[in-house]
């Protein structure tokens, strides 16, 4: 009888142990599900002048895009392509990366750019993973259109900030903080985790402590 004793002692002194094993494994759960997808994916689509959609009154001097990656810089690799409803290209072919941000490319539009509709077909290869991505977005000229309201000039931002840190919206649609850390829940996990592995590492031990031949060697010490 002596050996199922034994184990129902070491169950007993383990199960403390596998239950902070589970809260721990929750919780880099719920830590992975709350990244943002922009972090995981490739340089996708983040946004751009004129944005996706937008209806404008004027074309402006440059298009502008921002992707969710740092793109790699190499020749034909990345593109900023304007399309007419036609099937004809209207940029004017001068893509240019932004050193300072490099999730940034522009490309220079006709000042004479007619109204009508417009497709900006995108390709990039980012420089975080490697891969490339592609994809397309859209805006119209309308002569007819209002034009934008101008920025404030004095006071508090127009965004309500109060020159905090805005927030950006990520490309699936849910808010992440400009600053993009993840904060008390990693810090949370962490904790749970070294906890659980202690613990763990403790209760493993103890049998060996607590035999003879454990006390023996204790002994000689």
């Amino acid at each position: 009888m002596t050996a199922p004793r034994a184990s129902t002692a070491v169950l007993a002194r383990l199960l403390p142990t596998l239950v902070l094993f589970a809260l721990a494994a929750a919780t880099l759960l719920a830590v992975a599900s709350a990244v943002p997808r922009a972090a995981l994916a490739h340089a996708g689509y983040d946004r751009s002048s004129p944005p996706d959609g937008a209806v404008i009154a004027r074309p402006p001097e440059r298009l502008d895009a921002w992707f969710t990656q740092e793109i790699f810089r190499r020749g034909g690799a990345n593109a900023l392509e304007v399309w007419n409803e036609a099937g004809r290209r209207m940029d004017e072919d001068d893509l240019v990366m932004d050193d300072a941000n490099r999730s940034h490319l522009s490309v220079g539009l006709p000042a004479d750019l007619p109204a009508g509709r417009y497709t900006v077909e995108w390709r990039t290869l980012s420089a975080v993973d490697g891969d490339t991505a592609e994809g397309s977005f859209a805006f119209t000229i309308d002569p007819t259109a209002p034009e934008p309201m101008p920025p404030p000039t004095t006071g508090e931002p127009a965004d309500g900030s109060g020159g905090r840190p805005a927030a950006e919206e990520s490309p699936g649609g849910s808010i992440a903080t400009s600053g993009g850390g993840i904060g008390w829940w990693a810090l949370g996990a962490a904790a749970a985790l070294a906890a659980s592995l202690a613990l763990g590492a403790r209760a493993l031990l103890a049998p060996a402590a607590a035999s003879p031949a454990g006390r023996a060697r204790e002994g000689r010490r």
